[in-house]
């Protein structure tokens, strides 16, 4: 056992090496029997044979010659990407965690995500982080390695089953003290849709829950959030078959002997950033300023979405981003170098003009830029090019725009805002508002509120200065009146960025098509949510088809369970009655409504495409 030694008043070593032991042998692990036998009438001798078979199957080891071994399979593995880690401030973190734990929490796009961020730690004196995976991972001889590596498998469910949270509490309140450093992907699974998924709270609840137990002595524990982005992904193309409706592979040896071979071929750059650390004593702090004591679900959530945000904020813009931002929704209409152009330089601008971070490599406002980005993906199949006319022209492959999202759906979160204002411009219009400024903060409030379980908004005094600063950049007069629906979207048309149909509109046809669905169940029927979605997908496809549906990454599992999420949480699951049927029809016109503007985004932007063509030679 490696861990860091941590020291009692005395200058002795407070707890033994072996966790199972030490656990085993405190007070706090006896207060946690009684009160469990008390709790679920079972014998102590029962409830201690149990805690010591979690124990067991849980506490991980980090020892010399099986973390090597685990390194030298993490190179192989990840001999796909040439990585690009932002090291300043490791050095200032590696001297901390000397004296606290830290807890890495980076977004999960890959089964690589560990072994990458381990080839950025272990040069710069970082011990071996404690991994948490899902037991579904735990296959043999590969599982023996991993637990003597530092790998804690964790089931996925502990429901009606006390004892093995009480025990992962005390695990983690033991390497807390250890000052043991920690590494878990909070989203819960591989993001579907490239964007980060809502965090799930159970390990940090763990986490939070040994840190108060600890007491107030105990030494503070920093969250570092991290941000993970490849250029390529072989598991993208996976992933977006499991999304359109497609059953996930069970993973297995045979898996694994799949996704090695499968990382043979260069795919570009594993691009690696760290946000700010968070303070999980400041935050427990403020609970307590607000109150007697820090209340463990004020703080969890609070974490968790300061983490989210940190990431976000962390993320890298990739050249696959702006590539497929540019070339998806163009209602199948393929573009030729310069209308790409058109669509991604102010963009570019706009990036570099809020100082918003961007990987080495992103040189697209030139055609050279632009050229070597479009042969990365048309060399990964993601985008095609047909170049036996007058010029080449590029498009995203066929039924691949599911993958072409999940690139693009990286760097949405930096766009939300504006798109939010385009739409909450057109709402605004279409209805004449006389008070134009509270007309667009009620629409901007709606449509937050519609993409809550999507994106992570910021408290609403700062999406309220946000948005100002992007009508501005529409209108800067928009305070007189935003005028006609016309003067609306030629203002939108001149500020050359026009994204709403990219970056929210595959989200609301999404949550329309489950709305309407929805609308047409009676009310007094329990909703089953897997039938639900199963013939939402369908539906999508049928609108796909008949061109009702302009975005084929609507067709999307998890954005319609997102919609779900939404109505459940405006009681519109059921059962009822009459009243429940107008709330879901009142839904599904909201959601129309939204789509419609949209639309007027979407035409405003494609027919501006020709106007402001140039020739390469002009440019």
């Amino acid at each position: 056992m490696d861990l860091k030694k941590p020291w009692g008043d005395d200058g002795t070593r407070s707890e033994p090496r072996d966790p199972v032991r030490a656990i085993l042998a405190s007070g706090e692990f006896r207060r946690v029997i009684a009160q469990l036998a008390e709790d679920t009438g079972r014998t102590a001798e029962d409830l201690r044979r149990d805690a010591r078979g979690c124990l067991d199957e849980m506490v991980a080891e980090v020892g010399p010659q099986a973390t090597q071994a685990w390194d030298r399979m993490g190179r192989w593995l990840t001999r796909s990407y040439i990585v690009d880690a932002d090291t300043t401030g490791l050095a200032e973190l590696a001297r901390l965690s000397q004296r606290h734990s830290l807890v890495f929490l980076p977004n999960h796009r890959s089964y690589l995500d560990p072994l990458v961020l381990r080839t950025a730690l272990a040069p710069r004196g970082f011990e071996p982080n404690h991994i948490l995976g899902g037991i579904n991972l735990a296959m043999w001889p590969l599982s023996e390695l991993g637990r003597r590596s530092g790998l804690i498998f964790i089931r996925r469910t502990t429901r009606n089953d006390p004892v093995y949270p009480a025990m992962m509490r005390l695990y983690f309140g033991y390497l807390l003290r250890q000052h043991a450093n920690l590494e878990w992907y909070f989203e819960g699974g591989r993001t579907r849709t490239g964007k980060l998924r809502p965090p799930k709270m159970g390990v940090l609840r763990y986490l939070v829950d040994a840190f108060l137990a600890n007491g107030d002595r105990a030494d503070d524990v920093l969250l570092v959030p991290v941000a993970i982005v490849y250029d390529q992904q072989a598991e993208v193309e996976a992933l977006s078959y499991e999304e359109s409706g497609g059953a996930k592979t069970p993973e297995s040896l045979r898996w694994v002997v799949s996704f090695a071979r499968a990382q043979s071929r260069l795919r570009g750059r594993a691009h690696l950033r760290f946000g700010s650390p968070l303070s999980l004593r400041s935050v427990v702090d403020e609970a307590k300023e607000r109150a007697e004591s820090a209340d463990p679900t004020e703080v969890v959530p609070r974490v968790a979405f300061e983490v989210a945000h940190r990431i976000n904020n962390a993320t890298p813009i990739t050249p696959s981003a702006l590539v497929t931002f540019g070339l998806l929704d163009n209602d199948g209409r393929a573009l030729t170098l310069a209308e790409t152009l058109t669509v991604i330089e102010p963009l570019v601008e706009s990036v570099r003009r809020r100082g918003l971070p961007l990987t080495s490599d992103v040189d697209l406002a030139r055609p050279a830029g632009l050229s070597r980005a479009l042969r990365t993906l048309v060399r990964e199949g993601v985008v095609e090019e047909y170049a036996g006319g007058l010029e080449p022209v590029y498009a995203i492959a066929p039924n691949r725009q599911h993958e072409a999202a999940f690139y693009r759906n990286t760097v949405t979160h930096y766009f939300i805002n504006r798109a939010i204002v385009e739409v909450a411009a057109v709402r605004a219009a279409e209805e004449g508002a006389a008070n134009v400024t509270r007309a667009m903060w009620t629409h901007s409030l709606a449509l937050r509120d519609l993409l809550k379980y999507e994106f992570f908004f910021p408290t609403k005094r700062e999406f309220s200065e946000s948005l100002g600063a992007e009508v501005v950049m529409v209108k800067p007069d928009w305070e007189e009146g935003l005028g006609t629906l016309d003067d609306v979207t030629e203002g939108l048309a001149d500020s050359r960025v026009l994204i709403a149909h990219r970056v929210i509109g595959p989200f609301l046809e999404a949550y329309a098509v489950v709305a309407d669905r929805l609308a047409d169940r009676e009310p007094a029927a329990p909703v089953d949510a897997d039938a639900l979605i199963s013939e939402c997908l369908g539906v999508a496809r049928q609108r796909m088809l008949q061109q009702r549906l302009h975005s084929p990454e609507s067709i999307s599992k998890d954005v319609m369970s997102g919609c779900l999420k939404l109505a459940d949480n405006r009681g519109l699951l059921g059962p009822g009655g009459d009243e429940l049927r107008k709330e879901r029809a009142d839904f599904a016109a909201e959601l129309a409504d939204v789509v419609r503007a949209v639309a007027v985004i979407r035409r405003t932007a494609l027919g501006g495409l020709g106007a402001r063509d140039l020739p390469l030679k002009e440019r």
